[in-house]
This record gives C-alpha cells, sequence and structure tokens, in this order.
C-alpha cells in the first residue's frame, strides 16, 4: 500500500499517467478523415498548399483568404495567421494528411496537458492539496467537451492558444518572482503568438493579475500593473491586424446563420445570451449530447420575463456574487468562478457577435475552471467519505472517457459527424443543410438507381425541412436548385424532367428574392430555363449572374455554350424562312458572345434578305474585325 502511494503521490508517475491517458482517449481520432471546416484550413487552402513558400502570404492576409481567393470577400474577417503557418509546416513535410494532422492535434493536446501540470503542480497550487493539480488535469484529459477541438483539425488553433497561454503565465510569474527581462521577453512573444492564433486569447490581460492576486499574495491594484505590458503586446498586435486585414466587421453580412440574434428584440437576444451562459455550465456538468452546431433555430428565442431567463439570471448573478463575497478571502472556487467568467466573456456575444450562439469548442478555456472546481469537491468529499468520493469520481471518469472516445469516432467524416448531429441538434438549420448536401454527394456519386433515388428523397427531405425552420436560407434555396437540376439531368421521362426543372426555377427565383446579388443564384436560374428550353429566358439571367462575376470562368463558359445553342436555333429557323426570329436569336447569341464570328455572319445574312443593307454591312464589318480571312458568300443567303 506505501509503495502504491509512494507511486501516486510521485509528479512523474503522474504526468505519465495523464500523457497516456490523453493519447489513448483520442487515439481513435488517428484514423478519422478531414471533416467539416478541415479542408478550408488545411487540404484545400492554396496558401498552405504552398508549404514554407506560402508562409509570407499567410501572414499578409486574412484567415480565409488562401480558400476563398478573394481578398474583397470577407464577411468573417480575422486575422489567425499562426495557426495557418504551422499547418503550412505540416503541409511542407507530410502534405494533406489527415492521420499527421490529426495525431498532431494529439501531441499537442499532451503537450497542453504537461504544461497545466507544471503550472499548477509547481507555481499554483503549491499550498492546495497535493492531489489537486493531477485530478484537475485528469478531469480535463477526459471531458468530453474537448472532443471537437481535438478530432476537428481546424480548431487546433484552441490548441495552440491555450498552450502559448500557458507558457506565457508560466513565464510571467517568474518574471514577477526574478523581474527577468528574459522571462519577461518569452511571456510576452509567447502571448503575441497566441493572439495571432485566436484573439479570444485577449482575456489572458485579466487573468495574469487575478492569479498573481488569488496565488501570489499580490495586492489588487498592484497585480493589475504587471498587465501593462501584456496591454502593450496587444496594442503592437491589433496595430498589425488593422494594417494587414483594416477595421472590418466580421458580421457585416446579415444572415441568420452568422448573424444569430438578427431576428430577435434586444431584451430576447440579451435573455438568450444568458441562458446561453447557463447552458455553458450545463454542458461542462452533463455533456450530453454534444453537436457542432447549436445554430438557429436549435437554441430558440428566450423571452425575457420567462421563467428560464429568470432561473439564467438568478444562477449567474448567484456564481457572480459569491465570487467577489469570497474575492478577500482568496477562495479558490471565488478564482474559477471569475476565471471562466472571463475566458468565456469575448465568446458570450456580449462584447462582440462572434457568428454563432454557442460552439463547444469555446469551452475548451474555460472548462479547465470547472475540472479544478469538481477536483476540489472530490477531494474535500474524499476526507469524509472516501470510498464513496472515490466510486463517484471513477464513475465519472468511466463515463467522461467512454463519451469522449466514442464522440471522437463520430467526427471520423462528414458523413459520420452530419449524421449524428441531425438528431441531436434536429432543430440547427447549418446541420439540415449540411445533411442536404450530404445525400446529394451521395446521389451523384452511388451507381445504384434504387440507392440514388433514396439520396434524393432524403436531400429533399432535409432541404425543405431546413427551409421551413429558417425561409429566407439562401443557402439551403441554393442546395434545393442544385438538388433538382441534379434529378432532373438523371431523368429520363421528358415530363418528370420538366417537372424537376419548374422546381429548380421555383427554388431560384425563391434564392434571388433573399439574395438579388447572388451570381451562382442567376446561373443556376438560367441552367434550369435552359433545361426549359427558354433560352432567352436563360440568356438574360446568365449575363446577369456573369456581369456580377465577370472573372468566373464556369459563367464565361456557360455563356458560350448558350450563344452556340442561340446561334443554331437562328440557323434552323433562318431555313424555315423565319427570318425575323432568326435575328433575334443571333442577336442574343451574338449578346452573350460578342466574337462569335458566324452569329455576326448569319446576322448579317438576315439582315440582307430583309433589304436592311446598312445593318448587313455592319454585321459583316464585325466578321472581318474579328476574322479577317473569313469569306463572304452570298449564294447562302
Amino acid at each position: 500500500m506505501k509503495i502504491f502511494q509512494n507511486f501516486y503521490l510521485n509528479t512523474k508517475y503522474q504526468l505519465i499517467i495523464l500523457i497516456i491517458l490523453a493519447f489513448c482517449l483520442n487515439v481513435n481520432t488517428l484514423s478519422n478523415e478531414y471533416a467539416v471546416d478541415d479542408n478550408p484550413m488545411m487540404a484545400e487552402n492554396s496558401l498552405v498548399a504552398k508549404g514554407v513558400k506560402g508562409i509570407p502570404e499567410i501572414l499578409s492576409t486574412e484567415l480565409f483568404y488562401g480558400f476563398k481567393q478573394n481578398v474583397n470577400n470577407l464577411s468573417e474577417a480575422r486575422y489567425r495567421p499562426f495557426s495557418l503557418v504551422v499547418f503550412a509546416l505540416e503541409h511542407q513535410f507530410f502534405g494533406a494528411n489527415p492521420i499527421i494532422s490529426h495525431l498532431t492535434n494529439i501531441l499537442f493536446f499532451i503537450f497542453l496537458i504537461a504544461a497545466l501540470y507544471k503550472l499548477l503542480q509547481t507555481q499554483l497550487f503549491q499550498k492546495q492539496n497535493q492531489y489537486l493539480a493531477f485530478f484537475s488535469c485528469l478531469l480535463f484529459v477526459a471531458h468530453p467537451i474537448h472532443t471537437e477541438v481535438i478530432a476537428n483539425v481546424k480548431s487546433r488553433d484552441e490548441l495552440i492558444t491555450f498552450l502559448l497561454i500557458t507558457l506565457s503565465l508560466i513565464s510571467f510569474i517568474k518574471y514577477t518572482e526574478t523581474k527577468s527581462l528574459i522571462r519577461l521577453g518569452i511571456a510576452s512573444t509567447s502571448f503575441f503568438l497566441a493572439l495571432l492564433t485566436r484573439e479570444s486569447a485577449v482575456t489572458f490581460i485579466g487573468i495574469a493579475p487575478l492569479i498573481l492576486y488569488f496565488f501570489y499574495n499580490q495586492k489588487f491594484n498592484k497585480s493589475l500593473q504587471f498587465s501593462i505590458p501584456l496591454v502593450a503586446v496587444f496594442l503592437a498586435y491589433m496595430s498589425l491586424r488593422i494594417s494587414i486585414i483594416g477595421i472590418k466587421n466580421s458580421m457585416a453580412t446579415e444572415d441568420i446563420l452568422n448573424f444569430p440574434f438578427l431576428y430577435a428584440t434586444a431584451t430576447e437576444a440579451f435573455a438568450t445570451k444568458i441562458f446561453i451562459l447557463l447552458k455553458y455550465l450545463g454542458l461542462l456538468i452533463f455533456p450530453h449530447p454534444l453537436s457542432l452546431d447549436y445554430g438557429y433555430n436549435q437554441i430558440p428565442y428566450i423571452k425575457l420575463f420567462s421563467l428560464t431567463s429568470f432561473i439564467s439570471f438568478i444562477v449567474l448573478i448567484s456564481l457572480l456574487v459569491y465570487a467577489i463575497w469570497t474575492l478577500k478571502r482568496k477562495n479558490l472556487i471565488s478564482f474559477c468562478i471569475l476565471y471562466f467568467m472571463i475566458t468565456i466573456s469575448l465568446v458570450s456575444n456580449f462584447v462582440v457577435d462572434i457568428g454563432t450562439p454557442l460552439s463547444e469548442r469555446l469551452l475548451f478555456q474555460p472548462s479547465f475552471a470547472f475540472c479544478i472546481v469538481l477536483a476540489l469537491f472530490f477531494l474535500k468529499a474524499q476526507k469524509k467519505r472516501r470510498v464513496l468520493a472515490n466510486t463517484i469520481l471513477f464513475i465519472i471518469l468511466i463515463l467522461f472517457s467512454i463519451k469522449t472516445y466514442s464522440r471522437n469516432a463520430e467526427w471520423k467524416n462528414n458523413e459520420t459527424i452530419y449524421l449524428a448531429d441531425i438528431i441531436t441538434a434536429p432543430n440547427s438549420v447549418r446541420t439540415n443543410q449540411y445533411v442536404t448536401i450530404l445525400y446529394l454527394s451521395k446521389a451523384i456519386a452511388d451507381t445504384n438507381a434504387q440507392l440514388k433515388k433514396e439520396y434524393f428523397k432524403k436531400a429533399i427531405y432535409y432541404g425543405e425541412r431546413s427551409l421551413k425552420i429558417y425561409p429566407n436560407n439562401s443557402g439551403a434555396c441554393q442546395s434545393m436548385v442544385t438538388l433538382y437540376l441534379t434529378i432532373a439531368d438523371a431523368e429520363k421521362n421528358d415530363q418528370l424532367k420538366n417537372e424537376y426543372f419548374k422546381k429548380a426555377i421555383y427554388y431560384g427565383e425563391r434564392n434571388l428574392k433573399i439574395n438579388p446579388n447572388n451570381s451562382v443564384a442567376y446561373m443556376d436560374l438560367g441552367s434550369a430555363y435552359y433545361g426549359l428550353s427558354d433560352y432567352f429566358k436563360a440568356a438574360d439571367l446568365l449575363v446577369q449572374g456573369y456581369k456580377l462575376m465577370p472573372n468566373d470562368p464556369i459563367a464565361e463558359k456557360w455563356l458560350n455554350i448558350l450563344s452556340m445553342v442561340l446561334y443554331k436555333q437562328g440557323f434552323l429557323l433562318s431555313l424555315k424562312g423565319n427570318t425575323l426570329q432568326s435575328i433575334k436569336c443571333y442577336k442574343k447569341s451574338i449578346e452573350l458572345n460578342n466574337k462569335n464570328v458566324e452569329a455576326w455572319y448569319k446576322l448579317g445574312g438576315s439582315y440582307f434578305l430583309l433589304n436592311e443593307t446598312q445593318n448587313a454591312i455592319a454585321a459583316w464589318q464585325e466578321v472581318k474585325l474579328l476574322d479577317p480571312s473569313h469569306k463572304l458568300n452570298m449564294s447562302e443567303f
């Protein structure tokens, strides 16, 4: 028993246990593919794909520039280059390899656990129970709320940010003790890199003095003075950020999917944000079910004077009052409450609208406070009811571990995560839209006629459900247009084919009412009219789409195709003696492609037949300009 106790007390063995558990609980992510938004960060990011050569451009552009390739389309303008630099370095040596990417995430998590354990064990909890650091980290390792951060490669920025902040804090504490400028430099550099990874690292400015006050007997005013160098680092970061991407409103596009409180009144928005803070606490206590999206309308708006709002407000205010009331006594629970409130503040939607009402990955740093409180309660209970306390902790760890492992498996690929979360988040517009696209992709890829039909039916079901939840969803309308165009192309029955094209037109026109400047909507709607052989209507829509997106090669290709179709139709009409209609077709053909030599040539011939000599000569002059070698054969007319 004594040997076991000595083993258990040895900090090296404790750290080994934490590392082994961190690896074992997440090892199944190594078989996962890239999922959800991993591709924009890694596999489909042109700057990351350049490896080391892409780093200068990464440092000088917005987060999604390498994916969007459009500096003027920054509806979510964010300057977070450091995580992309890490991705670029990974790509340089290993390419877009999901196994390496997931292994790297696990290793970052292990490094973070080691840093957190060192921080607690050697610097913060020296006067606390000797097991508190170990059990706090143990619960943090096992907690299922972290699965999105570890299993989703894109969320590596959360891992890197927390690791850098922890390293910064370790050096910052050493600086306060030794006044070593080297330590201050390391702390400042780590904090600066954390800011370059995620803006939420700014809350460290509030955390550092809080830690000095609670654990190093610094007076509150003096502890605040130590934030001055951190503020200076933040100002330097903001100067760099503004010089690179300017001052942009990340929520400039008023879309409910990116602006979750768009349709809420001021009081509803306030009450809902309060409720979401309570829901965050609820997910820490009972992390089930979990979902990749909690957006509209998975969390309905809360009325200000509702019971839910009242309970949420009372619970949060009670926690805050308790933290302030016990602040002078340096109560550890008080510290944890304030730590949670500070780290969650920037992503609570009270400071800035972050584009989502709630996200599990945003709990990554705040959850550490909960794990400390839970470990503290366990150790206190252990003094009175040792067996009962150990049993409860064992059950919690087992349940947490099972949930973590199973949730990691659900992140295997887009299909597994979407189909799992459509059950847990059935009212999420975005999740329904994801599943619509998923089944559409499966229908296109599958060669089995019966399965293809079933996939189309499921795609239609979830697409319509998405629009039922949110009728003004441009993305869902776009998906439905694509869906019906695809079904129409595969259909052999002409009557059914036309019905599907009409369905595509219905959703396409609905989409344009929602977003009149959507170039893709014009192009798709033009395609639907093309399917119905209404070439003039199709041409007008395609031209409108091309005007909105003149550099799009697909749009240009479509214009050229339709130009030839209208030219051929004009030629057939001329053979039937319908000269006026043929002129109309030729002119529309030229409108789509003014370099269509044959259309100009035939247009001149049609004018010649009507004795409109000047118009005929003008058209034939265009022919000579475009193709000097083209011969005029009057006998053709």
